[in-house]
């Protein structure tokens, strides 16, 4: 079982979020907080496994259009309210994507 570490700050932001799970489909959540390595996704009662791999959806609003970022991930752990997943080969532009809201958080 993977041990979760952060190295950076978690913050406490809201969106909502698509989690594509093969064996299940996708799942709408929303989350909880966010860091640079993860986040804690509400999925209003739906359970994936732990180390589950799955690919997290969320779309970002710039000044002309949105942007959808896409990120593999797995979970780390589950709860009723929800699963903490560590994020994995993060690309720059959802790096960047992510960095921002957690700064303007």
């Amino acid at each position: 079982m993977p041990i979760e570490q952060r190295w950076s700050e978690r913050k406490p932001i809201e969106m909502d979020v698509a989690l594509y799970y093969p064996p299940v489909g996708t799942i709408m959540g929303r989350t909880r907080d966010i860091s640079l390595e993860g986040m804690f996704v509400r999925t209003h009662g739906a359970e994936l496994p732990v180390e589950a791999e799955l690919e997290i959806s969320f779309v970002t609003q710039g000044a002309s259009r949105s942007h959808e970022h896409r990120m593999p991930a797995y979970v780390v752990h589950g709860s009723d309210a929800g699963v903490g997943l560590m994020l994995r080969h993060v690309d720059y532009s959802d790096f960047y994507a992510l960095r921002y809201m957690i700064s303007a958080a």
